[in-house]
């Protein structure tokens, strides 16, 4: 009998020994992240990612860059200028080796001007976010017959600053196949008031014929539902006798996002829109129950702010005065520092500081996003690198630039600047001196 003989097949010793060790491997992997979820969970912390938090290896020459960046904005800080050096507040930091560069009166207490619509945009983000939407409905409770509503149309509506007619909504509740109302026409907004300037700020800055159709009153919003109902040829005939029961039931809707109001509020400085942001946050929080503007009470930006940068963060807000969201009122004080913090704050979100960047922000170009830039900045080798907002309060000679700019070291900075007691016109050429300096290593 002979002996069988056996071959050795390699390719499955191969497999034998390696699908163990890779299965080990995976395991091991799942195994420390689900220890990692489970352990940021408990911290109540979101685990870190690349997208969110970029890991910096700080060298010396980095440092030394700093240094070179701090030394040359010092020796045009006290090179002779129109400007008094009391009247200038400036805060400098570097994202790329995240540490402040420069600082000049940064914890001074200024009018911020329309700089202020930062921490207004930020607070509108994240407590709302950038995919919130303002609603406006058209109900009706009562009786159809055929094309007459015997009963109530009910406008429903947030305090939507994009919204600039009813057409849209009346055509949407004609089609379908309400013609005829007899009964009431009433109105439900989310600001029964009329959007008006904090006292301190001058009455033209918010003129009633610019202001959107949703925020002159609840007055006025009725009496111009019922002229478009006219005028997209739906017939009212106002009769108190009618009192329907039952349920509302839509008719028409319509949304704009709230992204449509910040690009315009941050872009070209609306005051309008800013204002129209900060009460909407007001209302969303519950702070203003009658549904009428209140200076005195408390705001929601400002409780976000000191929430967010409350005593053990990086900021203390001992004696800032925040009266709007535009930053119209000469009697707002925040610090050149703060402003930089709170672009910080934007730029670790990654989704915010996109938007800042990418749509929001004014910049060097040749379309719409100069904004309130206009023409500064419009040299070729700027474009691309600055983004900012500008501010600008004429009767009290304040003005301001804060953003995020690439420098000619390399780096990205954070910025801000702000000028007090001095022609708008010095304090804007010093703020695009200093910024250019930063960008090209020479102030022309």
């Amino acid at each position: 009998m002979s002996k069988r003989k056996y071959r050795i097949r390699w390719d499955r010793v191969f497999l034998l020994i390696v699908c163990p060790v890779v299965v080990l491997c995976l395991a091991g992997t799942c195994v420390y992240h689900v220890a990692v979820g489970v352990s940021s969970l408990l911290s109540g912390k979101e685990t870190e990612n690349e997208d969110t938090v970029a890991v910096r290896k700080v060298t010396p020459e980095m440092m030394l860059a700093d240094k070179a960046m701090a030394n040359r904005i010092d020796s045009f800080m006290h090179q002779p200028m129109r400007l008094k050096p009391e009247d200038i507040a400036v805060s400098i930091y570097d994202v790329t080796t995240g540490s402040y560069v420069y600082g000049h009166n940064d914890r001074k207490l200024l009018p911020p001007a329309s700089c202020l619509k930062i921490p207004t945009a930020v607070a509108a983000i994240k407590l709302l976010g950038l995919n919130h939407r303002y609603y406006e409905s058209l109900l009706v409770r009562g009786e159809i017959r055929r094309d007459t509503l015997v009963g109530t149309l009910l406008l429903r509506a947030d305090a939507d600053p994009v919204l600039e007619d009813f057409s849209g909504l009346v055509r949407q509740m004609r089609n379908r196949g309400i013609r005829h109302i007899r009964g009431n026409v009433m109105v439900t907004l989310e600001l029964e008031d009329t959007l008006k300037q904090h006292p301190t700020a001058k009455k033209w800055d918010i003129p009633y014929n610019k202001t959107p159709l949703l925020l002159k009153g609840k007055p006025y919003v009725t009496r111009r539902l019922i002229q478009t109902l006219r005028a997209e040829g739906v017939t009212f005939k106002r009769d108190a006798t009618v009192r329907p029961k039952g349920k509302y039931h839509y008719a028409a809707s319509s949304s704009h996002p709230m992204r449509a109001a910040l690009i315009p509020m941050l872009t070209n400085s609306s005051n309008i829109r800013a204002e129209a942001i900060f009460y909407h946050l007001d209302y969303k929080a519950g702070l203003r129950p009658k549904r009428m503007i209140e200076w005195k009470s408390p705001h929601a930006v400002e409780t976000f702010l000191r929430k967010e940068f409350r005593d053990d963060s990086t900021h203390v807000m001992k004696g800032f005065v925040i009266n709007d969201g535009s930053g119209l009122s000469p009697a707002n004080r925040l610090d050149a520092r703060f402003l930089v913090d709170v672009l910080k704050y934007a730029r670790d979100d990654r989704q915010m500081y996109e938007f800042f960047r990418d749509e929001a922000f004014a910049t060097p170009c040749e379309g719409a996003r100069c904004g309130s830039l206009q023409s500064r900045f419009s040299r070729p080798d700027l474009r691309g690198r600055i983004f900012v907002k500008t501010g600008t309060i004429v009767t009290i000679g304040a003005s301001s630039l804060a953003g995020y700019l690439h420098g000619a070291d390399g780096h990205e900075y954070i910025f801000s600047i702000i000028n007090v007691n001095s022609p708008v016109a010095e304090g804007r050429l010093f703020q695009d001196r200093l910024c250019r300096l930063m960008m090209t290593g020479k102030t022309r």
